[in-house]
Order: structure tokens, then sequence, then C-alpha cells
């Protein structure tokens, strides 16, 4: 029986120790620090994340976890939400930091951390290198009509990037093991061979500076969430080297999360921001993209995304089914609704080469502005261009009325309260007017959600495209 016990009490005592393991503390100690409150926040993508709050009356702030902080670059903020210095977490169990208001970063003194050891020496190298390279162009400045001395002190100028660099490189190899140096290294732009940089392609030195664009950045490291350079080098990939188009833009988004795959907080941050930048995007066909992330991740069991509840997931594979059957290319949904004359009638019996489908309210000014447009431009224009225009509002009297002084009537009028077909809100996804639909001699949708204005250049557009294909 008594070993029993033993054994029992060895359990928990083994137990206690794993569970210690696990365990994570940050102190920080700031001389002379007057507030009573110190906040400690993180990076998370291209926002500050506040993690927690430490209370002290001596300036001894304590945050105590009983498991470890995810890795990153967190921050010691004052209530007063000034950032005092930036350090790393990086699995470390016990970190002091001791510093005083004076200088943070100069007389910090740390323990239990070479990760942070390291990564203070470096910003306090940058500080001296950034000083040091102030003081020589103000002197440029101030002596600019002195030749000579111009051209020593850009001499001086260079060997100071040389010092940075070598500085940099050194802390990369030297400290491969620790998440600083792979931070520093994410700092550094693409090495292009010489051999690359004599070729007469410039479209080799593209293809290879966006081959190897992500080689300093790891994709399915989490840490890199908590830091600046996740989205600066995501918004500088998509900015500088992926074409303005959706097909170019969808692949380029799989070949991210496929790079993200092993991190679930990464391609969970990826996703949920580029479905905020398609959900209403800048271009026009872009919806595109929107549809693809709400197809191939949002609704797909095999990505846990972080927040994707059945509810939002709902809500987004509805608001996707809406998109879907009017992204541009694809044949327009039918109308069948009635016109002046009280007939249900559709848009496909219409001959003209081009279609204008415009959703218009009679008591709104743009709309009006929009009509006038069309009324006093389209007799010039070279092309077959139709109009079926839906009125939304119910007064059927008024709205004969408005066409009579508007003098529309050679257009094809309709009025959307009375429909045959399903709801031409949620068809033709109109949430305000106006709205305007193009659509080929096919009628298929080729431009959506423009002004009357942009007609004429889009259908030009479409024909060169159409003469080049031939």
């Amino acid at each position: 029986m008594k070993r029993l016990i033993g054994l029992f009490y060895l359990l928990i005592l083994l137990t206690i120790n794993t569970l210690a393991q696990d365990n994570q503390k940050i102190q920080i100690n700031i001389d002379h620090y007057k507030d009573s409150s110190l906040l400690l926040t993180s990076y998370y993508g291209n926002k500050i994340r506040l993690i927690d709050t430490s209370y002290s009356n001596n300036g001894k702030f304590t945050f105590d976890y009983d498991s470890m902080l995810p890795g990153g670059i967190y921050m010691a903020v004052s209530k007063q939400k000034t950032k005092l210095f930036e350090f790393i977490v990086n699995g470390e169990k016990k970190v002091i930091f001791h510093t005083d208001t004076s200088e943070y970063i100069q007389n910090m003194k740390i323990k239990g951390s070479k990760e942070n050891t390291t990564f203070i020496d470096y910003v306090k190298f940058n500080e001296g290198i950034f000083r040091q390279s102030k003081k020589i162009n103000d002197k440029l400045e101030k002596f600019k009509e002195d030749k000579e001395l111009e051209i020593k002190l850009k001499h001086q100028l260079d060997s100071l990037t040389k010092v940075s660099i070598d500085y940099k490189l050194n802390l990369i190899e030297s400290e491969s093991e620790l998440f600083v140096s792979k931070l520093i290294a994410s700092m550094q732009d693409v090495k292009i061979p010489e051999k690359i940089l004599e070729s007469k392609d410039s479209s080799y030195i593209y293809r290879y500076y966006k081959q190897h664009f992500w080689d300093n950045l790891d994709l399915s490291d989490s840490r890199f969430l908590r830091t600046p350079m996740l989205d600066k080098k995501v918004k500088e990939y998509f900015d500088k080297l992926v074409l303005i188009h959706p097909d170019s833009v969808i692949n380029n988004i799989d070949l991210l999360i496929n790079k993200a795959r092993k991190s679930r907080d990464n391609y969970s941050y990826l996703l949920w921001h580029f479905i905020q930048e398609y959900q209403n995007p800048k271009y026009m066909g872009f919806d595109n993209v929107f549809v693809h992330l709400v197809e191939s991740y949002f609704d797909n069991p095999d990505y846990n995304i972080t927040n994707n509840t059945p509810s939002v997931r709902k809500t987004l594979k509805e608001r996707s089914d809406i998109i879907k059957p009017l992204l541009l290319g694809s044949k327009a949904p039918d109308l069948i609704l009635i016109d002046t004359a009280g007939a249900y009638t559709s848009f496909n019996h219409i001959k003209n080469n081009y279609l204008v489908i415009l959703f218009y309210d009679y008591e709104c000014g743009i709309c009006k502005n929009e009509i006038k447009y069309l009324t006093e431009n389209m007799p010039a224009w070279n092309y077959d261009v139709g109009v079926f225009a839906v009125n939304v509002n119910g007064d059927l009297n008024k709205w004969k009325e408005f066409i009579a002084e508007h003098k529309i009537q050679n257009w094809n009028n309709v009025n959307g309260t009375r429909s045959v077909t399903a709801d031409f809100h949620d068809v033709y996804d109109i949430y305000g007017t106006p709205v305007i639909y193009l659509l080929d001699e096919n009628r298929k949708i080729i431009a959506k959600r423009m002004g009357a204005e942009q007609i004429v250049s889009i259908i030009e557009r479409n024909e060169k495209n159409k003469n080049d294909t031939k």
C-alpha cells in the first residue's frame, strides 16, 4: 500500500514538473518608470494586438503564463500607447529585461535570453549606424558646394553601408538557430546572380526575382505572423510582381497558401487578408478571386481556418453563390419583367449586338444623370447598342411618366417589381442604383458596375480583342 502511495505522489510530481515546463515568465524592470501599468502587445500582420497588462508601483512588471506565448516580436508599451521597446518571444521560459527611462535600448540588460541579447545588440548597432549616417548626411547638406569633401563623405557612407551589411550577414550565418537571424534574413533582398543581370532578356531577371522572392522568409513559420515582415512582403509581392489580372492573382494566392500550409495561423491570416481585399475589389472582374477563395478554402473542410465558424462560412458561401453567375464571361441570367404595355418580356428577344442592362430608380439623381448621358450620346456611337432599362420603383404610373418625360420610349423599358423570374435584386446583386451591366451579342457579361461614359471604350476594347483573335 505504501508503495502504491509513493508511486501516486511520484506521478503527481512528474505531472506538475511536466506542466511547469510549459510555463513562461517575462519580467520587465524599468528604473524611474512612473506609470503603474505596462502593456504587452505584439504584431499581428499589419495590426498591433494587446496581449496583456501588468501593474506595479515600483517599475517592476511581471507577465506570467501557463503556456508559451506564440513566437514573434512583442512590445512593451506605456498606458499612453507609446512603444518603449521591442523584444522577441521564442520559447524561452524566463526572461528578465532591466533598463531605465533615459535610454530604453542603450541601457538594456537581459537575463535568460540569448535571443534577445542578440536582438538588442542588433538594434543598438542599427541605431549607431543611423546616427553616424545622419551626421555624414547633415555635413553633405551643409557643405554641398565642397566637391572634394563630398567625395570623402560619400566614401564614409559607403564604408558604413558595408559595415552594416557585413554585420547582418555574419549574424545570419553565426546565429542561424535564433529567430532573430531569420528575421534579419527576411529583410534581405533577392540576390540576383551576375550572369542573370547580364542577360539581354529582361524578363529572365523578373522571373528569377519572383521565383526566389520567398527564399528568405518561410511562410510556414508562424513566428513571422507576429512581425511586420509577413504583411510587408505579401504587399510588396502582389504590388510589384503579380500581374493585375484575376487569374494571375488566384494563381499566386494559391502559391502562397501552399507555402504556408503547415502553419494554420499563417494561412488563416493570409486567407482572411485576401477575402477582405477581394470581397469589394478595386478592379472590375476581380470578384472571381473572392469566389475562388470561398470555394477552394473557406468552404473546404481540408482547411481549418481560424474564425471560419459555420455561420461565417454560410454567409461567405451565400455571397459567393450570388456573385458566381455574374462573373465576367458568364451568360447573363434571364429576367422576365413587365413592360409598359403590361406584358412580360425578356431581354433575350432584343437583337442589338450589345445590350446595356440599366437598373435605376426614377427618384435617384445619379440615375437621371446616367440616363441623360445615354440619351445624349448613344445616337453618335458607331455600335449597335440596345438598352434594357429596369426600373426599381413600384408605382407604375410614375414610372411611365418618367419614361415620357426623359424621352426613352425607344428603350426596352421594364419594371423590376413585377416579375416572373426571381427577384432582380438577388439575381443581379442590386443593393443600390444606378447599376449597369454590358452584354455582348451572345448575352455574356463583358462589363458591370461602371459608369455610362465607360461603355464605348469597353465596347471598343472588346471589338479589338475579337479582331485580334481572328
